[in-house]
């Protein structure tokens, strides 16, 4: 394809830009991701967290809020079944992330309740965040980093439902984005 084609992902003129590739937003998007992912893993297993995994981060940030919080609420949030809530926090509690102890006003349920161990955890991610977010300031330069939370508030702006909401959504045949999977 010429650069000027603009049947192409890319827009015109992008095949001089170094690294361009034909790979589209979405795919950048999700590559992009991937990448922050991964060099957040590697921060988190440097500062001592190598254990991690998904959903963790996501959890624990629940957790954290004032507040009692609850396994029901857990998978609330996430959009999943109390079961599945459960397993995950099953895994957290063999890994000192959280402690779980019997809810004083529903024998049923149980107070899940932060370590050291996961605050500590909670500050190495925001530390790594930062950093990797300093880095990236310093290598594209302010003026295209800049740009790009442009693009990114214009593809999600305030308008757009919280994750959670559109996961949980998506999986609800009376759901406004229901996929049908």
């Amino acid at each position: 394809m010429s650069p000027d084609d603009t049947s192409s992902p890319q827009g015109p003129g992008d095949a001089a830009r170094p690294g361009a590739t034909n790979i589209g937003l979405g795919g950048a998007l999700r590559q992009a991701w991937v990448g922050y992912r991964w060099r957040l893993d590697a921060e988190l297993a440097a500062a001592g967290f190598g254990d991690h995994g998904f959903p963790d981060g996501r959890v624990l940030r629940l957790c954290s809020k004032p507040g009692e919080t609850t396994i029901s609420h857990i998978g609330r949030e996430l959009g999943i079944t109390r079961q599945g809530a459960s397993k995950i926090l099953a895994s957290l509690t063999e890994r000192r992330y959280v402690t779980l102890t019997p809810s004083t006003a529903d024998r049923r349920e149980k107070i899940v309740t932060l370590t050291p161990r996961a605050t500590d955890y909670l500050a190495a991610q925001s530390e790594a965040a930062r950093r990797i977010e300093r880095e990236l300031r310093t290598r594209t330069g302010d003026e295209a980093f800049d740009s790009l939370y442009l693009l990114l508030e214009a593809l999600g702006g305030d308008e757009q439902p919280r994750m959670s909401d559109y996961l949980q959504s998506a999986r609800s045949p009376t759901g406004p984005f229901y996929t049908g999977e």
